[in-house]
């Protein structure tokens, strides 16, 4: 086995040789360090050699979320340079259950985490029973993908505009499909009725979004919420119609939805632009608090390379899989900024989503 010197070993030999041998110019120590960090982080990822790396889904077997995982698990480990990345779903409370797992445990980066971000934010903020973690606290290494939402409504929906829905609003309540309490979904049906002035319910109790559709393309339900590859595979299968992005700009691959923040009251479009940017966290990797720098960096660079790799990425063609990715400095600058930034409005509402 070959012996690699120690870091500061190298450094020494190197200034000896330029000093006392060559008497190179001082020009050359830049280049030093160089070489001198570029080992260093070379040992910090030699850490992971012959480990074995769990990634923790927080949901079931099978679904979406357990589809990412497993893409990611198959390249990541070997980008690492682990022996091992293995997927374990440790599904309960809505994702709860991991993700509080997850901040609690040792900072040793062979626990990581495929985190529901759009989700946790919501919960904290709106003071969801069970939260036992600071989203902006996690060690965050890359997001996966942050596809907007729609807002859509049943193919033969009378609703068209803002107008549409105001008019059935005046006769009747308007019923708005969500998976259940505290959901995104949920959330943005609560936002739904807010900015657009609506009599409105929030109808739950569905096992799954394709269940939703299901409701909604029968007619039982007036609109819903979804992610857009969500809501493309319901009108593929003619169970639904766009109405609206849940943001302020328009977005190419649905180009007859209009940006919800041109339709509503102006005022509104700040509590608008929140809640696309809280979408926009989607679905991000992450390791507990406090993970050593070195290794944050190891992870983090094995996520960038994956996700850019072919494989990963004809993976995810095969599979219908969205992928928006974000590096990790930028995930987390976007995580803290719409936690500590959080306008009341925003907080409130959320509050009132998690209170029923």
């Amino acid at each position: 086995m070959r012996i690699v010197p120690s870091f500061h070993a190298m450094i020494f030999a190197g200034l000896g040789r330029a000093f006392r041998v060559l008497r190179l110019p001082l020009m050359t120590l830049p280049a030093l360090a160089t070489l001198a960090c570029s080992a260093q982080a070379a040992d910090s990822c030699a850490f992971y050699k012959g480990k074995t790396v769990e990634l923790v889904v927080p949901f079931s077997a099978g679904g979406g979320y357990d589809i990412y995982g497993r893409m990611v698990a198959k390249y990541m480990g070997d980008e690492l340079g682990a022996a091992h990345m293995i997927v374990r779903n440790q599904p309960g409370a809505g994702g709860l259950l991991a993700t509080n797992q997850t901040w609690s445990a040792p900072p040793t980066g062979l626990r990581i985490e495929l985190m529901p971000t759009s989700g946790m934010i919501t919960a904290e903020l709106g003071g969801a029973d069970g939260v036992q973690f600071k989203s902006g606290g996690f060690s965050w290494i890359g997001r996966l993908t942050g596809e907007p939402d729609i807002v859509g409504t049943y193919p033969g929906s009378p609703l068209k505009t803002v107008d549409d829905l105001k008019r059935l609003s005046a006769e009747r309540t308007v019923k708005i499909g969500s998976v259940g309490l505290g959901d995104m979904d949920y959330v943005e049906g609560e936002l739904m009725g807010l900015v657009l002035g609506l009599n409105y319910n929030v109808v739950t109790g569905f096992a799954s979004v394709p269940e939703v559709y299901s409701a909604l393309s029968r007619g039982e339900l007036d609109m819903s919420t979804a992610s857009i590859s969500a809501f493309q595979l319901a009108q593929k299968a003619d169970a639904a119609r766009p109405l609206w992005i849940i943001g302020n700009e328009a977005v190419a691959a649905l180009p007859e939805a209009k940006p919800l923040g041109e339709v509503v009251d102006p005022k509104y479009r700040p509590l608008v632009k929140v809640f696309a940017d809280v979408i926009a966290a989607g679905r991000g990797l992450a390791g507990p608090p406090g993970l050593p720098a070195d290794r944050l960096q190891c992870l983090r660079d094995a996520f960038d390379r994956t996700v850019r790799s072919e494989g990963f990425l004809t993976d995810a063609q095969k599979l219908n899989r969205p992928v928006t990715p974000l590096g990790g400095v930028a995930t987390a600058q976007l995580v803290d900024g719409v936690t500590n930034d959080a306008p009341k409005e925003y907080v409130d509402l959320l509050r009132k989503s998690y209170a029923k």
